[in-house]
């Protein structure tokens, strides 16, 4: 694997223990020692080269994730929708600074909530897709530490199925809507105690298309202390 110098391994042991993780969680060089740790929570992969191999022999590695988040959020003059939006959302800026994306991603973690990958863009997950999801991400918030989650993605059928993940696992979900709505979506605030750890979940509209930045960035800043900003 190539170790990028914004990337942090030092997890990776504990990662490649864990037999239900299929692609390693990217960690910036800075996660470790920031205040508050906060994952930034994507949604799923698909299948961008279906007549081809390059697909399937980079998504049958455990550092995939990590190589199509370096490809898409650390080529800095990439128009990738879900990184660049969620950038000006974060800084409040139409064009921030690369100094600034770099020290965002090198800040926090990224992870994906669904676990296989999508045959198109398309189809859309099942409820168990997100079980799996779920599970995996609180385990991962508890390996890491993670305080905060930037959820992407607040539709109901994905917020029912977290309460039942922590349901099952004999935690407590307490799911409050934020006040100010952004169109006609109205942001969400999850708070989940799972054990003898808690951690904040906000969710907003994925970032990939339809997303006023300016908007959801109040969102973000009102619900999440992010680094750098």
């Amino acid at each position: 694997m190539k170790i990028e110098p914004s990337l942090d391994i030092s997890f990776d042991s504990a990662f490649a223990d864990r037999a239900s993780l299929p692609w390693w969680p990217w960690v910036g060089s800075q996660f470790a020692q920031s205040e508050a740790r906060t994952m930034l929570v994507g949604e799923s992969v698909y299948d961008w080269n279906p007549a081809g191999s390059d697909f399937k022999t980079r998504y049958a590695g455990s550092d995939a994730l990590r190589i199509t988040h370096r490809n898409h959020a650390l080529n800095l003059r990439r128009k990738s929708p879900y990184a660049r939006n969620i950038e000006r959302a974060i800084f409040r800026a139409a064009t921030p600074t690369d100094e600034q994306k770099l020290h965002l991603w090198s800040s926090v973690a990224y992870h994906n909530r669904v676990l296989v990958p999508l045959a198109s863009s398309k189809r859309r997950p099942t409820h168990d897709h997100y079980l799996a999801g779920w599970q995996e991400l609180l385990d991962l918030c508890r390996l890491l530490a993670v305080k905060q989650c930037l959820v992407y993605g607040l539709e109901d059928k994905k917020l029912q199925a977290l309460k039942q993940t922590v349901d099952l696992r004999g935690g407590t979900c307490i799911i409050r809507q934020v006040p100010t709505k952004v169109g006609r979506f109205v942001p969400r605030v999850a708070s989940v105690t799972d054990g003898d750890f808690t951690t904040e979940l906000p969710l907003i509209r994925h970032p990939s298309a339809f997303f006023n930045w300016r908007r959801w960035g109040a969102v973000i800043h009102e619900n999440l202390a992010l680094p750098g900003t």
